[in-house]
């Protein structure tokens, strides 16, 4: 007994582990069944913009309620969001209001609770339709608004957005707003063709037709037209239906009741015509008022009480208290999105008033911060222009005093020796008074260079100096310089002029150039007492000379070296001189585009050098 019993057991055993493989193999079919299935149905809806729709025989075939709970067990909430949508669709076509009703206020609270973005805009986009469909025309707008900006902000999305496009186009003529019509029929016309389907392209030209029979331009909506017929064949029965419609509001506009009424008659007569009642009631009413435009009143009639008959019993049944209900709650969860998106307007506009305080007190301490280094650099302008002007004064007072030693010098020399000139003293012989007219002469050549010095100095500062440009022999000049100094002074040491070059011709003012020679070697005379003062000139290279003048005198120290050419600057104050002929000399190098320098490495005495190209370029001068 207890052998057979385990032999039972055992026999169990294998028999559940055998029926439990088996149902679970049944689990996975099914699973991989229902997958597909709904990929199907989803693809299709998607390639006909929601015409495709689930007749209520496939709806009773696919198990909906099996799969909904499939679905959403297994977390597939894409799928789950788009399948609901595409019920909810099936039932407004099918005039199964209460079940559109129930199904998107499900939809509604689940993506809510999920916080799914697809979710929301599908369930909206749903309530939008149902909210169409019931007549409440201002909550459907929002709901369809409402979608489209959830849709505009995700990616990959564009054939729910298509989708929409085409029912917010419908919504926009259904409550005569062209202007809003016009622009979503502008963002449809976007798409290339080469991406859509042709049972898309089919309702993109349906679409596009109604839109322009709105707006009374027929031309344009039998171009759409035209277009339609050439894919005709390929289309389903959904679109075929709605073509036969949009054929007849066309005919109709241009005045052809007759073959509109056919139109009408086609679409009354397909199995289709009531899968869709609310299309089915517009075209009772449609064909009823082109009963009255051809005269037949008495059809009119009967079609309106055919048409009285369909709403009175499509509204007993089918309009329930729920839709209050749906649309109480939409309200309510409408008023809480306005409220969040009050406050996240509000948030911006306290960052944007934030952020523009930020950038002001920032603009604000720059501009002080700039005035009060302004202010700095303008005390510091005050300060060196104070300096300046104190050192220009000291300047002017050593100018005065130099001028007023330099003048008087030769000029009571001057004076003097001319009284004793022209007195009738005859204790003079005509040797000391020859001695008398050489003194004379000196210091009015000393005061003619005073004068000149200070005329040409004032030339410079005001810029009223002109040179004469001309082609000189460098050598005959240099030549020429040195007899004049010989001539013109009792030197006590040699002055002469070496040069290797027989000839060289440049382009320079010669009074000017003669002016700088003399001014150095004068200058050099003043300091030298013994050995020789020599004036050289060579070439530096093929485009500039050098003239240097070279003396044993006492030279100059190297603290002096850098100031010697300013004005007013003199090597010994007990020597003639104003200290403004090197001054000169450096402004007309300066003009002629040379340099002029100290030798600092010549230490026997002084050797003073500058450079003088050959050809002048007057458009780059140095002062």
């Amino acid at each position: 007994m207890r052998k057979l019993l385990k032999y039972i057991l055992y026999f169990l055993f294998c028999a559940g582990n055998t029926f439990l493989l088996l149902a679970e193999d049944k689990e996975d079919s099914l699973r991989k069944y229902d997958a597909s299935v709904v990929e199907e149905v989803i693809s299709l809806f998607h390639t006909s913009l929601g015409f495709d729709y689930l007749t209520k025989e496939e709806s009773d075939s696919l198990n909906i309620a099996g799969l909904l709970t499939f679905l959403d067990d297994s977390k597939q909430y894409k799928s789950y969001f788009e399948f609901e949508r595409i019920l909810i669709k099936s039932y407004l076509f099918r005039g199964e209001v209460r079940m559109a009703i129930a199904q998107s206020e499900q939809m509604y609270s689940k993506s809510r609770v999920l916080s799914y973005p697809l979710g929301d805009a599908l369930a909206l986009n749903a309530l939008g339709e149902v909210y169409t469909y019931t007549g409440r025309y201002k909550e459907a707008g929002i709901a369809y608004e409402r979608a489209l900006d959830i849709l505009d902000r995700m990616k990959g999305e564009d054939v729910h957005i298509r989708m929409l496009l085409v029912e917010l186009i419908n919504y926009k003529i259904l409550i005569q707003d062209k202007g809003a019509a016009g622009h979503y029929i502008s963002r449809l016309n976007s798409y290339p063709e080469n991406q859509i389907s042709v049972q898309e392209l089919a309702i993109r030209h349906i679409t596009n037709a109604q839109y322009q029979l709105f707006r009374n331009n027929v031309e344009a909506a039998r171009q759409h037209l035209n277009q339609i017929e050439k894919i005709r064949m390929q289309l389903i029965p959904g679109i075929q239906q709605f073509l036969f419609i949009v054929n007849a509001r066309y005919l109709v506009a241009i005045e052809d009741f007759e073959k509109a009424l056919e139109e009408y008659d086609k679409f009354l007569q397909t199995e289709y015509s009531q899968g869709d009642q609310n299309i089915y009631k517009e075209t009772l009413h449609e064909r009823a008022d082109l009963l009255v435009k051809m005269g037949r009143k008495e059809d009119a009639y009967k079609q309106l009480g055919k048409l009285f008959s369909f709403i009175k019993s499509s509204f007993d049944k089918n309009y329930p208290k729920e839709i209050e209900q749906l649309s109480t709650r939409f309200q309510a969860d409408q008023l809480a999105y306005q409220n969040e998106h009050d406050r996240l307007v509000s948030m911006r506009f306290y960052l944007a008033g934030i952020v523009l305080c930020s950038i002001l007190l920032i603009l604000f301490l720059f501009l002080s911060w700039k005035k009060i280094f302004y202010l700095r650099r303008s005390v510091q302008r005050q300060e060196a222009m104070k300096l300046k002007a104190k050192s220009a004064i000291q300047r002017k007072n050593l100018f005065l005093s130099n001028m007023s030693h330099e003048v008087r010098t030769p000029l009571n020399a001057i004076v003097g020796f001319s009284a004793v000139l022209t007195s009738d003293d005859e204790t003079f012989d005509d040797e000391s008074r020859q001695e008398f007219c050489e003194i004379i002469k000196v210091n009015s050549f000393q005061l003619l260079k005073l004068i000149n010095d200070i005329l040409d100095f004032s030339d410079f500062e005001n810029d009223n100096i002109t040179f004469h440009i001309q082609p000189y022999d460098a050598v005959k000049l240099c030549n020429e310089v040195v007899e004049t100094v010989v001539a013109s002074r009792k030197l006590q040491v040699e002055m002469r002029f070496d040069t290797e070059l027989t000839e060289l011709m440049i382009d320079t003012d010669d009074t000017r150039l003669r002016q700088v020679l003399i001014n150095l070697l004068v200058n050099a005379t003043k300091f030298t007492e013994k050995g020789s003062i020599i004036l050289n000139l060579k070439l530096t290279d093929n485009d500039t000379a050098l003239f240097s003048v070279t003396d044993t005198g006492c030279g100059v120290p190297l603290e002096k070296q850098q100031l010697i050419f300013e004005r007013f600057e003199k090597l010994n104050d007990f020597v003639q001189g104003t200290g403004l002929g090197l001054s000169i000399c450096r402004l007309i190098v300066d003009y002629m585009n040379g340099k002029i320098w100290v030798d600092n490495q010549y230490k026997d005495g002084a050797r003073f050098c500058f450079t003088h190209p050959l050809k002048h370029n007057s458009e780059n001068p140095q002062t």
